[in-house]
This record gives structure tokens, sequence and C-alpha cells, in this order.
């Protein structure tokens, strides 16, 4: 949880060793599954989805459940989750952009309030809805801490306090430095608060799940299939892919990071690389030093986060930190940065001293999509045929969710309240043009990284950094 004026260490402590790498994430390596056919042929649809991570998979299933006469296919270009979905720390939050006073400051109180109270709903449906299927999602309802280690990320704090205080919102709590630390025992953390609604989950188990209660429903998935041209065909629209075609009368780009790919979309989006690193399994003796009874998950206020949380099986979860920004689509080769693991090693260690005899065995990173707000955002290319949805700038686990029902009602053309809301109201923010997009992304990351390890955040240039990115 650094951010304090005293910072981490500024080295890697000894003695642990270069972390084993996984890939693509420890979640996604859990023996069992097995992905879905290729699509061979040509084959037709009513709907056809792009994508196979949360959000193509949670609009599938709503579509398919209100609209059982359609035919609705999924296609997948490597497995079920093999990007964000199956990468993330697996916090289902209310959180839709970069927090609620920022939430509050770009919408509105009155969308802010029902976009919050829209999360709450949706979290409980993801609870039911894996009941009712019987996914083992290592799902948990613990609660979500936010901490501050600095003066500036008090600020942060304050505001998100006075935010949930004026929207009405009674599931933030304010809590001191001894409350906090009786939560977690990190020596370092000032003041935080507490919001009961948010949940833990296997990321990867979450969307296998998805995929199998889709096929369930009928839906056609097919995985391994990667969408390599989408043009026009008559009234319909053709995705061509390598061993067939998909001739479909709507189609969803729920591709998020991937979707840089299509121009129309290119100019509003930038790549975070996100980076997670995972502990050994603690001895009973090492969770009484952290304490942790609770085992909620836990951000800091950071203008780049840490997140951490302990894992079903006993380990600690902890990302965050560093998170490059790339102008272009996911770029492979950014998964796997050693500099940033040991950065996340040191940060780790600074925020619990005590366990310095705990190994970090695991480490990996992947693609989110960026958007300058911060706000997902689902809307037509081309009106009632084609529709995008992506955007979650690393909070997707929940919100996707909601996305998938606001994906429903407008394919079903459907005017709801969920169409009502700034998910698709607001419109996308155009980056710089593409000359500068890149070195200001870079620059901008740079400021705000820095400005992190040394004070919070505070100072005028990471003021002027941030707003680049808003």
């Amino acid at each position: 949880m650094p951010g304090s004026s005293e910072g981490p260490p500024a080295t890697r402590p000894v003695g642990q060793g270069p972390v084993a790498l996984s890939s693509p994430s420890y979640w996604l390596e859990a023996p069992g599954f097995s992905p879905c056919p290729a699509l061979t042929g040509d084959r037709t649809a009513d709907v056809a989805i792009i994508g196979g991570g949360f959000t193509g998979l949670w609009s599938a299933i709503k579509v398919a459940d209100a609209a059982p006469h359609l035919r609705v296919v999924v296609l997948e270009a490597q497995s079920a989750g093999f990007g964000a979905s199956g990468r993330n720390g697996g916090f289902a939050m209310t959180m839709v952009g970069r927090n609620l006073h920022d939430l509050v400051r770009k919408v509105g109180r009155r969308q802010a309030r029902l976009l919050h109270l829209q999360m709450v709903k949706t979290l409980a449906e993801i609870e039911d809805f894996c009941q009712r299927e019987v996914i083992e999602a290592g799902l948990s309802r613990p609660g979500l801490l936010t901490v501050s280690n600095g003066p500036e990320q008090d600020c942060r704090i304050e505001q998100d306090l006075r935010a949930a205080a004026i929207l009405g919102l009674t599931d933030f709590r304010r809590l001191a430095k001894e409350e906090c630390r009786e939560l977690v025992a990190a020596e370092r953390v000032r003041m935080g608060h507490f919001e009961a609604n948010a949940l833990l989950v296997d990321p990867a188990a979450l969307v296998r799940g998805l995929r199998d209660a889709a096929l369930r429903r009928g839906i056609e998935v097919y995985e391994q299939t990667p969408a390599v041209r989408l043009r026009s065909r008559g009234g319909d629209l053709r995705i061509e892919t390598p061993l067939g075609s998909m001739e479909a009368k709507q189609v969803v780009i729920a591709t998020n990071a991937y979707a840089q790919v299509v121009p129309a979309l290119r100019r509003y989006l930038f790549t975070v690389c996100a980076y997670i690193t995972l502990t050994e399994r603690l001895s009973p003796e090492q969770w009484r030093r952290v304490g942790w009874e609770r085992r909620m998950g836990v951000e800091d206020k950071r203008t780049m986060p840490h997140f951490h949380r302990p894992t079903a099986d006993g380990r600690i979860l902890w990302g965050g930190r560093d998170a490059p920004l790339l102008a272009g689509p996911p770029d492979p080769r950014r998964d796997r940065d050693q500099r940033i693991f040991q950065r996340l090693e040191e940060s780790f260690r600074w925020t619990f001293p005590t366990l310095g005899d705990l190994a970090i065995e695991h480490a990996w990173g992947g693609p989110v999509c960026g958007t300058v707000s911060c706000i997902p955002k689902v809307g037509w290319l081309r009106r009632s045929r084609i529709l995008f949805a992506l955007g979650y700038s690393g909070h997707g686990v929940g919100p996707s969710a909601l996305v998938g029902k606001i994906v429903r009602d407008l394919l079903l053309g459907r005017t709801s309240e969920l169409t009502q809301l700034p998910i698709v109201t607001r419109p996308l923010t155009p980056l710089p043009p593409g000359p500068l997009r890149g070195p200001l992304l870079s620059a901008s990351q740079l400021v705000l990284q820095r400005a992190d390890d040394r004070s919070g955040g505070g100072d005028a240039l990471s003021r002027l950094a941030l707003r680049l990115l808003q």
C-alpha cells in the first residue's frame, strides 16, 4: 500500500529469487477445462457476439434468457476468459469509473446514485446466478477496505465519503487508523473506508462457469475462432473466421482492449498493461501476523492503486502499482515484465514487513481496456446492427454483468432505466491525434507513477497528467 512520503524501498529484497511466470495467469491454469471447438463452415445466427469474456458471455446469457427463440452465438479468438476476464484480481465491486467522487463529478448526483444502486443489485444477481447455476467460483462477500498511506490519499478517502453522503448511500463506513489495522495488520495505513457491497471471485472459474451456463441455454460458443473480418452482406453482417463464417442480423463487439483493431473505435481506446503477483500459501502462523480474519479485498488510494486480497487456497494476491499505457492494441510481449514484478514485490514487503519469510510464487500480466473517462461504454457503430460494449478500465468483473443487461435491452429494442444510464448516454471522449497519442499516454503514466511513489500524487504536474487521462 505504498504512497506515503517515505515510500517503498528502492531495491528488491535479497533472497527471494525470480518469481515463476504463470501463463497466462494462475487462475487460468486450473485443470479440467476444455475449450469448445472452433467454428468451421458457414453458419447463421440472429445475434453474434465477438468475445468470450465476461462482457460477451453475460450479454449472450441475458439475451438468450429474454428471447429464447433467437439464435445466439459467441466467437472467441482463444479460450473463454483468455483476456482480462481470466487474468484480473477477482474483485467484483460497485465501482464504475475511477471512484465514487470522480463518478459524481462526471455524471452528476442523480446518475451516479442510479449507477451505484444498479451495481449493488447486479452484485446480488451475480451471487444468485452462481448459486442457481452451481458455478464454483470461490465467491464470497467480505466487502472492500479502501485505505490511505499518505496525505493525498487521505483527501481521496474523504472525497469518496462526502460523495457517499451526498448520494444518500449507507454502505460506506469511515474507518480510523486503528480500525483499519484491526482488519488487516498493515503498519503504514492512516485511515480508510469500508464498503460492504463487494465480492471476491476466482475470475477464471466464473467466466468458464458462464460459458457452461451459456451452452446449457443452447447458445453456440466457438473458441479458437478469431474474427478476421466484419462486413455487410445484403441485409446481414458477415463475420469471417479462419475456417468459416457467421452471418448475423446483429453483432456485438465485446473484445475490450482488443477492439482497437476496429477503426471506428481506435481513437477512443488505449491499452493498460496490468500486473499481478501471488504468494505461496500462508501458514496459520503467517496469517496470524497479518490478521485479515474477514478476508476482505483491499485497495489503496494511489492514482495508480495497489489491490490485494486473500485467495480461497490461502495465498495473498498483490497487484497494481505500475500500469504502462499503450496507444495501440494489446501486445503479448508486455504480459511479462520482470522489473514491474520486482517493484510489486517491493511494495508487498513494504506493506507487510512481518511476512519477510513468505515467497512470491506466481506473476502475470494482461491487457485492460482504458478510456479517457474510465466509464464503460455501450453504443452503436451502425444503428441497430453493430453494438460495442467495452472500457471498464480495470474494474470490469462486476460492471460487465450490468453491461450484459444493457446489451440485452438495446439489442431487443427496449427502452429501460438501464438504457438511460451514462454507460449508454455519455459519449466517448477521443484521445489526442495518432502521432501524439503514444508519447502523451507514456508521459502521463510516468508522471503519475513517480508522483505516487514519491508523495501520493498530489503535485501540480501529476494533477495535469491526470487531467490528460480524464
